[in-house]
């Protein structure tokens, strides 16, 4: 590719931009378009020149979700039994949408219920579509789910291939009423399965120079006195490549549905979230798309009344949204959203967003970011996600979503609580959004909320708790049906742990302080009757880098469960820890068919769910788990590595520096703890446990409760 070929990409997408300006001057006689109000208020507009805010729903589909494990589709097979035909199925499912306030069809939705009093949205696929022609086709390759996909936008056959597309989907179109706009793709890797910032680049970068983004890219770097192989590369001018890739896409795009429908809406290619696309990107979005689109799934604090843009950002959703309106100068649909609940008992392990233990808590977290929505300026539709269920065993190894995202269950069913707040609330939306109220923030007492998070004090008697000691051997056993096992010069706190009879496995201590060391001698152990607790001190005096790693272990009086709380790190060699970490390491005989199996698919963000990880033996549901509220939690996770070994990781670290001098202490003061359980009942009672652990916190009942 020579200078006068990026010269030409750069007056492309000039003229692109100049179509689309001349396009949108005439859109909307007969069709939707959108208009800012005199308050600085978007809105979409109807033919009737009525000011409309979209409430669309995703996959409202008569087949619903395959399901590879069962190889059937699920919802539809429910369907085939309920309803004697499928227009049935389309006439009440229609029905229920306008019940429900909702007046658009979102993405996947079944072709058939378009045209029947609610807006459609086409759906394209242009890059991921143009991806699947071949290597010279993709910057990254598609790998049959979202966030892979990224098309070769410098292919010389990549504007004819979108004029192609648009002339068969856009012109059939052109003078449908029923249409607003089009979704050019879902999900694009912006990112190239990198960086945000420099990951397009460097995906090109590495690409043989017969390629032809490579040939783009070697010019685009020529240009400016720069190769491919340069170690020195700005970061500028990686992201300036990234806008060259992006300023292509969306006028390449924009101009080939402008030709062949001028009338309806662009609305840009569902971002994936806000951070996978760069700033330039959105702002090359901004200059093409009526409408810019992404999908999100937020975090909701019920306790504060705010939704956070993720678990672990700080950041208010409509403030990580208004950031990207400054960018693109360009009103938004959210395109996905949704927070499922686990009382529909699918297992909740795979798949985007916050989940919450009922119904009732799904429903405020909903509402409450609809309303979030609503309030702001920029904003002029969301589409929730989604009609239907996922199946409990997974989609497909390769998509094993199975959460409750759906307004009805897999027999069809609506959930009422849900549906009935959107039939209360949807109606009120143009009201809303003219209104621009968000909703008030409560203020929450956080320091008892830390306050509750720390490791209870014993206040039981140890009557229940009969410790022994034999030479170097000692035992912990209770009523309850508890026995820890363990030998002072032992490499183990307890080499043995039993719960009513089921052998479960060691439990120790470890510490990273730039390597990962366990304990390697239990040094002392000694029973504290007015504590309630087994204080153990072990070492770790291999190598050149010693402590020393006191703990405390506490039984529950009416519970086979212990509790392991951090005493103390003592750094007792002659340098500096820069990093330090605690671990409990609580390890399954049975590991090894917990990996075979696959383990046990936890259920993922849970609001006000502990810290937790187990093992689970698939044979007869023995497992062994532990779980935490410490504010010092930094990851909570049982896994196996490559070489088959396992990996009992609850990790805890200091708050603020993790450094530890030369001879000095840190006592977490409680604030570094776990609580440890087994049994039985597989799934089912790791999940009893569970739910009594959060109880006995949420409800400040002490740990030896009887």
């Amino acid at each position: 590719m020579n200078q006068l070929a990026v010269f030409s990409m750069s007056a492309l997408a000039m003229c692109a931009a100049l179509l689309f300006t001349t396009f949108s001057a005439v859109a909307g006689e007969g069709a939707y378009r959108v208009r800012k109000d005199d308050a600085g208020r978007w809105w979409v507009v109807a033919p009737d020149g009525r000011d409309m805010f979209l409430r669309g729903i995703d996959h409202a589909n008569w087949n619903g979700h395959f399901c590879e494990e069962l190889g059937v589709n699920p919802y539809r097979e429910e369907n085939k039994k309920r309803y004697a035909a499928q227009s049935e199925w389309e006439a009440e499912t229609l029905s229920r949408l306008k019940a429900w306030g909702f007046n658009a069809l979102g993405a996947g939705c079944s072709p058939e219920l378009r045209g029947r009093g609610l807006l459609h949205i086409e759906f394209l696929g242009l890059g991921e579509k143009f991806c699947a022609k071949g290597e010279d086709f993709s910057i990254s390759k598609f790998e049959g789910i979202p966030g892979t996909a990224f098309p070769n936008v410098f292919h010389p056959d990549f504007a004819a291939f979108c004029d192609e597309r648009a002339a068969k989907k856009c012109a059939p179109q052109k003078n449908d009423r029923s249409i607003l706009g089009y979704f050019f793709d879902n999900e694009l890797a912006w990112d190239a399965k990198g960086s945000s910032t420099t990951g397009m680049y460097d995906a090109v970068a590495k690409m043989p120079e017969t390629h032809p983004a490579r040939r783009a890219l070697d010019e685009f770097l020529s240009l400016r006195g720069l190769t491919a192989g340069s170690v020195d590369v700005p970061v500028d001018v990686k992201t300036g490549f990234l806008r060259l890739a992006a300023s292509r896409y969306f006028s390449v795009i924009g101009a080939a549905i402008r030709r062949h429908d001028p009338n309806h809406l662009l609305l840009g290619a569902r971002f994936a979230g806000l951070s996978s696309a760069h700033r330039v990107v959105w702002e090359e979005a901004g200059k093409v798309c009526d409408i810019l689109t992404f999908n999100n799934y937020p975090w909701a604090d019920l306790d504060e009344n705010v939704v956070y843009f993720s678990r672990k950002d700080a950041i208010r959703a409509a403030d990580a949204y208004a950031l990207r309106y400054k960018w693109s100068k360009k009103p938004m649909i959210i395109t996905e959203w949704s927070f499922p609940a686990l009382d529909a008992g699918l297992p909740g392990s795979c798949g985007a967003g916050q989940r919450f233990r009922t119904q009732a808590e799904r429903v405020r977290a909903t509402e409450l970011f609809a309303r979030t929505l609503l309030a702001l300026p920029f904003m002029v539709g969301y589409d929730y996600f989604m009609w239907v269920d996922e199946p409990a065993l997974g989609i497909s190894r390769k998509f094993p979503e199975d959460s409750n995202y759906g307004l009805v269950n897999e027999r069809g069913e609506p959930y009422a609580e849900i549906t009935s707040m959107f039939a209360r609330l949807n109606p009120q939306a143009e009201a809303l959004h003219a209104k621009g109220e968000i909703p008030p923030v409560r203020a929450v007492d956080r320091a008892a909320q830390e306050k509750a998070a720390v490791f209870p004090s014993a206040s039981a008697s140890s009557a229940s708790v009969n410790f022994t000691r034999e030479g170097d051997g000692y035992t912990l056993k209770t009523a309850a049906g508890l026995t820890l096992k363990g030998r002072v010069g032992g490499s183990k706190a307890f080499d043995s742990v039993v719960v009513d009879g089921l052998e479960c496995g060691p439990f120790t201590f470890m510490l990273y302080h730039g390597d990962y060391q366990d304990i390697d001698r239990v040094e002392s152990v000694e029973w504290l009757p007015s504590r309630r607790a087994l204080r153990i001190s072990g070492v770790g005096a291999k190598g050149p880098r010693s402590f020393r790693l006191v703990c405390d272990v506490v039984p529950f009086a009416a519970k086979p469960w212990f509790a392991a709380n951090v005493v103390s790190v003592e750094n007792t060699c002659a340098a500096d820890f820069s990093d330090i970490k605690v671990f409990f390491r609580q390890y399954a005989l049975w590991y090894g068919d917990w990996a075979k199996k696959g383990g046990y698919k936890a259920p993922q963000n849970v609001w006000k769910a502990p810290a937790s990880a187990v093992w689970m033996r698939s044979a007869d549901g023995a497992w062994c788990g532990g779980a935490t509220y410490a504010q010092t939690v930094r990851y909570f996770i049982y896994w196996i590595s490559g070489d088959g070994a396992p990996h009992p990781d609850a990790m805890f670290s200091p708050v603020g520096s993790t450094r530890l001098a030369a001879g000095a202490t840190w006592r977490p003061e409680g604030k570094a703890w776990m609580v440890a359980a087994a049994g039985r009942g597989g799934a089912d009672g790791w999940r009893k446990f569970l739910d009594e652990f959060v109880y006995t916190q949420s409800n400040g009942v002490d740990v030896n409760c009887k």
